[in-house]
């Protein structure tokens, strides 16, 4: 779910990503507002990522026991700016006076820029309105990752091909080849009325390499739009020569579906949220979990009998981390590497190491006492393995 700039209050989102979690909802996008910290300081701008912490859309909580969701911040960079033309074309002349440029008041934070990487083939990235127009630092090291998605909440006029926003997504979607979503306020879209013109409701936009541009609008009555995104494998190059792999995905078209909120039932009863507990690791620990899980799913995918030599490299004490001054893994860190050990044991023969299809069913094996970390551990593990078996059937159908 993705919300545009500014549109939840820093104090709701706990709140938000509860009612979420009981739908089943994996990940938010929202832009955040934030009230001045203290005096004498500004307030923050930024995007907000949560990810379910069960990693699996449609895996709705069903009881009042529930976890913190894993969060990514993203911050502004530029702040915007308004001048004489734009605060007619948006009609704000009765607050703020034409005369004088108006610029946004927020604190700039030291330029960072955060990727998300979902399963193999997704690699997400953030940009807050302003950001996706500079040609800065942070996008030289956009440019030189390519992801796969960029999502752009905006606090913006309607998003019109013919209009910045469309120009800009355009440049990443010719190079690197990313696909780019827009999406602005509603209230800020219909505002804005240049002089001779109709208002829009073009909310949203999609820029991808392939189909071009498709705008979104938000029609009369709805509540929302769904955008259902088409897409395909593509081979994955490095610069250093490597065979390519076909474990990427490349984005070409999107369909535009208008969202009705359904009229609550009389005599309904407000959902009671609980506090969440909280998480079993942190968002870092959770990144380098996910590393190891998807070294095991390769290295059982070409050399089984290695396995047991990655999980040692994983362990606190490793030789490799003194020889490049790594800091050792936290104690939950060190916990979860020992259930991915204890996993692969259990589900290998006497004989040798396990095959992929066993040490898949051992991950599925869903038990309602396990501990919260476990549970964690074996839903990574899963999906790493879950992603190598369907890209070696792929393979073999290949060459076939």
């Amino acid at each position: 779910m993705v919300f545009p700039e500014s549109a939840v209050d820093e104090g709701d989102l706990e709140d938000l990503e509860a009612v979420l979690d009981r739908h089943g909802v994996t990940m938010l996008i929202t832009g955040v507002r934030q009230r001045a910290p203290q005096s004498g300081r500004l307030p923050g701008n930024w995007v907000h990522i949560g990810v379910s912490s069960m990693l699996e859309k449609g895996a709705a909580v069903t009881g009042s026991i529930r976890e913190q969701w894993f969060h990514v911040r993203q911050n502004k960079h530029h702040r915007w700016s308004l001048d004489e033309s734009q605060i007619y074309q948006y009609h704000l002349g009765g607050a703020l006076h034409p005369h004088i440029r108006w610029w946004e008041a927020m604190d700039v934070a030291r330029r960072t820029v955060q990727f998300i990487e979902l399963g193999e083939e997704l690699t997400l990235v953030c940009l807050v309105c302003e950001d996706l127009s500079q040609n800065d630092d942070v996008a030289e090291v956009v440019r030189s990752v390519g992801p796969t998605l960029v999502v752009t909440p905006l606090l913006d006029g309607p998003q019109l091909a013919s209009r910045w926003a469309a120009r800009y997504a355009s440049v990443l979607a010719d190079d690197p080849g990313s696909a780019v979503a827009t999406l602005s306020a509603y209230g800020m879209v219909r505002r804005c009325r240049p002089y001779g013109q109709d208002s829009s409701s073009v909310v949203g936009l999609w820029k991808d390499p392939v189909r071009g541009i498709r705008e979104a609008p938000l029609e009369a009555g709805a509540h929302g739009i769904l955008m259902t995104i088409c897409g395909d494998r593509a081979p994955r190059r490095t610069a250093d020569s490597r065979q390519p792999i076909d474990n990427a995905i490349h984005y070409f078209d999107v369909a535009v579906q208008q969202i009705h909120a359904a009229t609550a039932r009389s005599g309904s009863q407000p959902i009671q949220i609980a506090p969440p507990l909280p998480r079993a690791l942190e968002v870092e620990e959770l990144t380098i979990l996910t590393g190891w899980a998807q070294a095991v799913a390769e290295t059982l995918a070409y050399a089984p009998e290695r396995v047991p030599g990655v999980l040692a490299d994983a362990r606190p004490g490793a030789p490799w981390r003194t020889a490049l001054k790594i800091a050792e893994p936290s104690p939950q860190l060190s916990e979860a590497i020992d259930i991915i050990d204890q996993i692969v044991r259990t589900s290998a023969p006497p004989s040798g190491p396990p095959t992929l299809d066993a040490l898949i069913a051992a991950a599925r094996q869903d038990r309602p006492d396990e501990a919260k970390l476990t549970g964690l551990v074996r839903r990574v593990l899963r999906s790493t393995l879950e992603q190598r078996a369907t890209r070696q059937a792929r393979e073999a159908d290949h060459y076939a």
